[in-house]
């Protein structure tokens, strides 16, 4: 079983692990040229990419502690680091599962989503100045469970991805510059004592993380 076709393979491997497989982005060949995938293919890609999603984590163990850092496109990782729980984002919608639960970095990749800028609901719920954070550590939340699309259980789930349910986000003062990476990856010793140095008022979240450890994530 493969994916329905994609053309650029580059994009290919990059949808793979992380992106939504809509119409939009991948394409089926016809006898009259390229075309967007059925709801059918579509859900076939779903159900795919969650299969290979559940391969165990490579990343190397810096130490042990139970923290894990997740990087997030802004706008997206904005609306978390909001601490308004009306209006924030406290759903992250993946194509992938994970069984680790625990005490979550939300860290800001240096790739804008520019199409997410132009949503209703994301301009409405940003100030209009709002700057972007980009390239750093922006939050802390809990990751408390995982559940496959039972619609839009919040205004911000995503048909056809797992929603990772976050709680108890709070989010950081000051920024702090950190290079991420795919998947789940784990903050080394030296980014956490950067968070805690910068923002004096997470030290003891940060120092108290002995929640659960990891099965197989």
């Amino acid at each position: 079983m493969s994916l329905s076709p994609v053309a650029d393979t580059t994009l290919y491997a990059r949808l793979s692990h992380e992106a939504i497989p809509t119409g939009e982005n991948f394409r089926t060949r016809t006898p009259g040229g390229a075309a967007p995938l059925t709801r059918q293919q579509q859900r076939a890609n779903y159900e795919l990419l969650a299969a290979v999603s559940r391969r165990p984590q490579t990343a190397p163990d810096h130490d042990l502690t139970p923290l894990r850092c997740l990087t997030i496109r802004p706008p997206w990782s904005d609306l978390i680091a909001l601490e308004d729980d009306q209006g924030a984002k406290r759903i992250e919608n993946r194509m992938w599962t994970t069984q680790w639960r625990g005490t979550l970095l939300i860290h800001a990749g240096s790739d804008v989503d520019i199409r997410a800028l132009a949503l209703p609901p994301v301009r409405e719920t940003l100030d209009s100045d709002h700057e972007l954070v980009r390239g750093a550590v922006v939050a802390v939340a809990d990751l408390t469970g995982i559940h496959t699309d039972d619609g839009a259980c919040t205004p911000w789930s995503q048909e056809g991805c797992f929603h990772w349910e976050l709680t108890r986000v709070q989010r950081l003062t000051m920024p702090v510059p950190a290079r991420g990476a795919q998947r789940l990856w784990k903050p080394a010793p030296k980014l956490l004592r950067q968070i805690a140095v910068a923002n004096p008022h997470l030290r003891g979240r940060l120092s108290g993380t002995a929640m659960t450890q990891e099965v197989g994530a």
